[in-house]
């Protein structure tokens, strides 16, 4: 495998020099021996015999094309050796930047096996070159998809047009998570032109289609959001003058007049919707905070005997555990808009009367832990991703806005909400707020009241 590290390019330089040396090397040798020979023949070889003179001269006549032709060899192997070293290294830092790349780089033989798989394909998939190199690429599918039909026809398609430039797909880490993929895909091809494989670049998409998906879910809930509260303006006046007027028409009968009754209903549905369009009110409403510390204890006991009241919460037992000295940094309104509806869901969450329901408070290390403790039937599991959604109530007179308001007011308040459910098990809320002096002073619109 390349290194990790960034490699120079090799210029070839020091090749040049070595040739460069030889050649006048060679130079200084030629141009010392026609010194010699201009001395020698000047010198000496009027004074031999002509049979002796004759060889001498041959060998002259030779030595110097021979030299001329060495030099110039040399210096044409220089060059070309100087040219492949450079393309060595070039072909080195390219190996290298492919496999150093945040990008999955694979290819595949025509068979669809994998013959290179780079660094970025080891972070993407979790495999090691060893692993998979070798293997058919089939093992990167997770078992609902059909990789052979999915590889016949990438493979048919690149070998026709040359190149698939983006195309979608999901597949399988070595750990078991299913991952979706932004894959180019490029036909390889050997000298004479015959198809040798593909290559596939990788790119793990999977977080951004999730805040893509996220993004479009919010954009939607806004659009509803404005939806409800211009829907529940609008019915909001007309339902407070048929409120009215029914509980007008209902003193007219006596109690006993069968016709009270049906009046009764009437009242009770109209308090129903209007539970309903304040619910999407607050929903759609936008909220600032106005946080302040109070009395937690005095704050509960009085809500308490308020909610004690109600007809779904009368019929269990309920408890308050809660310091005397508990003080708690929150907005009172919101904090008391989430408790009752958290109360009253796990009032209703029983099937029959005889249940219990503890509320507790504790004062923690980086903040305040509210929990309600129910008895019931708890949660089902595949209800439980749902438990937030807008809209989604398992109850036939529900909105479906209650744990979404919970959700949306806690966080307003810098807070946290929990849960902890199982079946038969019964169900815990836990609501966790920071303390005062662990907010920025501009995450709340009052500053805190000195204890």
């Amino acid at each position: 495998m390349a290194s990790r590290i960034p490699l120079p390019v090799p210029s070839g330089d020091h090749i040049l020099r070595r040739e460069a040396f030889l050649v006048l090397f060679c130079a200084a040798f030629a141009a010392a021996v026609f010194l010699l020979w201009s001395w020698f023949d000047y010198a000496i070889i009027p004074e031999l015999p002509e049979e002796s003179r004759r060889p001498l001269v041959i060998f002259k006549d030779i030595l110097g094309p021979f030299l001329t032709a060495y030099v110039a060899a040399r210096l044409y192997s220089s060059m070309v050796r100087s040219y492949l070293w450079q393309l060595q290294g070039h072909r080195h830092l390219l190996a290298h930047i492919l496999d150093t790349s945040a990008d999955g780089i694979v290819s595949l033989d025509p068979e669809d096996r994998i013959t290179t798989w780079n660094h970025g394909a080891e972070q993407i998939f979790g495999y090691l070159a060893d692993e998979v190199i070798g293997t058919r690429a089939d093992r990167l599918f997770p078992d609902e998809v059909d990789p052979n039909e999915e590889l016949e026809q990438l493979r048919e398609t690149v070998r026709k047009e040359g190149a698939v430039r983006t195309h979608y797909g999901i597949r399988m880490t070595k750990d078991g998570r299913r991952i979706r993929t932004e894959v180019s895909t490029t036909a390889l091809r050997d000298d004479r032109g015959v198809y040798a494989g593909r290559a596939s670049i990788f790119r793990d998409v999977t977080e951004r289609d999730r805040l893509r998906d996220e993004l479009a879910h919010r954009e939607s809930l806004a659009a509803i959001g404005e939806m409800a509260a211009a829907v529940a303006h609008e019915i909001k006046n007309p339902l407070a003058g048929i409120a009215g007027a029914v509980k007008m028409i209902g003193r007219a009968f006596p109690p006993e007049d069968p016709r009270s009754e049906v009046v009764e209903e009437v009242q009770d549905q109209v308090r129903r919707l209007d539970r309903t369009i304040r619910e999407m009110l607050t929903f759609a409403r936008s909220t600032t905070p106005r946080l302040t510390t109070f009395d937690l204890n005095e704050f509960l006991g009085r809500m308490m005997r308020v909610l004690g009241e109600e007809p779904c919460l009368k019929v269990h037992e309920l408890s308050m555990d809660v310091p005397d000295d508990l003080r708690v940094f929150a907005d009172p309104q919101l904090l008391e808009n989430i408790l009752v509806n958290l109360l009253l869901n796990a009032g209703q969450a029983f099937e029959r009367p005889g249940g219990t329901i503890a509320l507790r408070a504790r004062n923690t290390a980086d903040g305040t832990l509210i929990s309600i403790r129910d008895s019931g039937p708890g949660i089902p599991d595949d209800v439980l991703p749902l438990l937030f959604k807008p809209f989604f109530t398992t109850r036939t007179r529900g909105t479906g806005l209650g744990l979404t308001i919970v959700r949306k007011f806690i966080g307003l308040m810098g807070g946290t909400v929990e849960v902890e459910t199982g079946a038969g098990k019964g169900t815990t809320f836990r609501l966790r707020l920071p303390h005062a002096a662990s907010r920025a002073p501009e995450q709340y619109t009052h500053a805190p009241k000195p204890e």
